[in-house]
């Protein structure tokens, strides 16, 4: 399996004179952001080792210091810059747990086994995280579907088969336990 990049956040402004950035998060615990082997992936595309010295929330974000990044003038060159990671560098999760990026592109089946089509996006909200299916082919009437990430609609997530099984109707088929979809 490929070892992706995964978006820890993306550098939206400098904060202040001495280097600091604003960090919109794609990450729920900021911990993260002190891994060994970040990297900035830059507008233009390449990528630049990264080493996080120090993290603080602010403002329903974060603010980052990083090494050789001392001036107003270096921090806002980096805005627009995304800090990533490999997928095989982030935290193991509990059984049942998954981060985002694990899931999204997997073919969604219902209990019968019918593709219903690929995992497209997954929508955060304050009651429980939404996965969109997109099908795989577009028939008049016939559009994306939205599943809540609950056990009567998530029957199964099975990354080794590289699939997810879900009862559109939500009536239950088999309870699914602990069915977490984590963002990175």
């Amino acid at each position: 399996m490929k070892d992706p990049w995964v978006c820890l956040g993306k550098v939206v402004k400098a904060q202040g004179l001495q280097g600091e950035v604003k960090v919109r998060s794609e990450i729920e615990e900021p911990e993260n952001f002190l891994l060994p082997g970040l990297s900035l992936r830059c507008r233009d595309g390449s990528f630049k080792p990264l080493s996080v010295q120090r993290y603080r929330t602010h403002k329903g974000g974060f603010v980052l210091s990083f090494a050789d990044c001392e001036s107003i003038d270096q921090a806002q060159s980096l805005i627009g810059c995304e800090i990533v990671c490999r997928g095989s560098q982030l935290p193991l999760l509990p059984d049942g747990e998954y981060y985002h990026f694990q899931l999204l592109g997997l073919p969604v089946f219902d209990c019968r086994g019918e593709k219903l089509g690929l995992l497209s996006e997954i929508m955060v909200t304050a009651a429980h995280e939404i996965y969109v299916v997109q099908p795989q082919t577009t028939c008049k009437g016939e559009g994306e579907l939205l599943l809540p990430v609950v056990a009567s609609y998530i029957i199964d997530i099975d990354l080794s088969a590289g699939k997810i099984v879900v009862d559109p109707s939500g009536e239950g088929g088999v309870p699914a336990e602990g069915i977490v979809g984590l963002s990175p």
